[in-house]
């Protein structure tokens, strides 16, 4: 079988056993694909350590130590260390090299994989459908496999199978998933397909993602600021029939907790006023004092991150997602207390 049936095999394996369309992993496993090779000395491997390559040949027929599982364990511990820089690399090469002399199975001598052992594993049984160096038939597995290698790139480069499942059929709960494993690395935009509510028009907008709600619905915002509760349950603002999640910025995010004990809000907001932006969302609990002229205004076609309830003296405030603006103009002058958690999300 040529080196480069041997690479495009590895390198399909690597790209699908790992998950990964990353290029050093790729190029690991392509090269690891050569190394089995190095017992004859007329094999590109077998000329660039030729050494190595006149030892072995003069000690053992070719296709039978270094094409083994013993090899494929020795290479695995005396490359171990590789593990404790990087894991995928170190999967990338043990993989690449078993595939390198694993994909000699398919030809007409095979190997004698279980070395020390003579006997030689050979597939398939009919010899007349085992593969010859240089054959068409071997030309029509590289085709195959590089297409289903462009495939596996293609898919990788997306996030995987599963996002890419998702990302097809537009599904919330699939939607809810992606921004549930990457909100925390990019800055996301939801294509949102589906009807209003209330007003029960369509809707065909695109929206930023800002958080998950639930394992249904996301909340989302447009480009005013207004946020929306989007998915498919009955407290939706938007109702989808499809939610398509696209990647827009890399994101670096900045949670901070605060506590506050009678304490007037705005004040206490002013520490934290150099790391807030547009992307600053506020969540937590309050209890205020002297609430007895405070009125929080709600909207049945938006999604409300303040609300409030009233007791005797005090009100308990709950926010989800508010801005700074909305807090500060509605709870500034206030003494309260509670927890709060403000995350900002910084577009790199």
């Amino acid at each position: 079988m040529r080196s480069i049936t041997h690479a495009l095999f590895a390198t399909t394996a690597t790209s699908l056993l790992l998950g990964t369309a990353e290029p050093t992993l790729l190029l690991t496993g392509a090269l690891a694909s050569q190394l089995p090779d190095v017992d004859t000395s007329r094999s590109i491997p077998g000329r660039i350590l030729l050494p190595v390559s006149s030892w072995l040949e003069k000690r053992y027929p070719h296709r039978t130590i270094t094409h083994s599982f013993l090899a494929t364990g020795a290479i695995a511990l005396v490359t171990l260390p590789v593990v404790i820089i990087a894991s995928k690399l170190w999967q990338a090469l043990i993989l690449g090299y078993f595939c390198g002399w694993f994909a000699d199975v398919f030809t007409k001598s095979g190997v004698a994989a279980f070395y020390p052992s003579a006997a030689r594993l050979v597939i398939p049984g009919n010899p007349q459908l085992r593969l010859s160096t240089g054959s068409p038939a071997e030309y029509f597995v590289m085709a195959v496999l590089i297409l289903v290698a462009i495939a596996l790139l293609t898919i990788n480069s997306n996030g995987g199978i599963l996002r890419t499942f998702n990302s097809t059929l537009g599904i919330p709960s699939g939607a809810v998933e992606i921004v549930n494993s990457e909100g925390s690395q990019y800055l996301l935009m939801a294509q949102v397909y589906g009807r209003w509510a209330i007003a029960q028009q369509s809707v065909n907008e695109k929206f930023e993602v800002v958080r998950p709600l639930t394992q249904t619905d996301l909340l989302l915002k447009d480009s005013s600021g207004k946020r929306y509760r989007t998915g498919s349950s009955q407290n939706c603002q938007i109702i989808a029939s499809r939610i398509l999640i696209e990647r827009s910025s890399p994101v670096r995010l900045q949670v901070q907790e605060m506590q506050l004990t009678e304490q007037v809000v705005a004040e206490v907001l002013a520490q934290y006023q150099n790391s807030m932006s547009e992307r600053t969302y506020i969540n937590g609990t309050l209890t205020v004092e002297d609430a007895e002229d405070l009125v929080v205004t709600t909207h049945a076609d938006s999604f409300n991150t303040i609300t409030l309830q009233h007791g005797r003296e005090v009100g308990v405030v709950q926010l989800e997602s508010a801005s700074p603006a909305e807090v500060l103009s509605l709870l500034g002058d206030y003494y309260a207390s509670g927890s709060l958690i403000i995350r900002t999300v910084e577009v790199l």
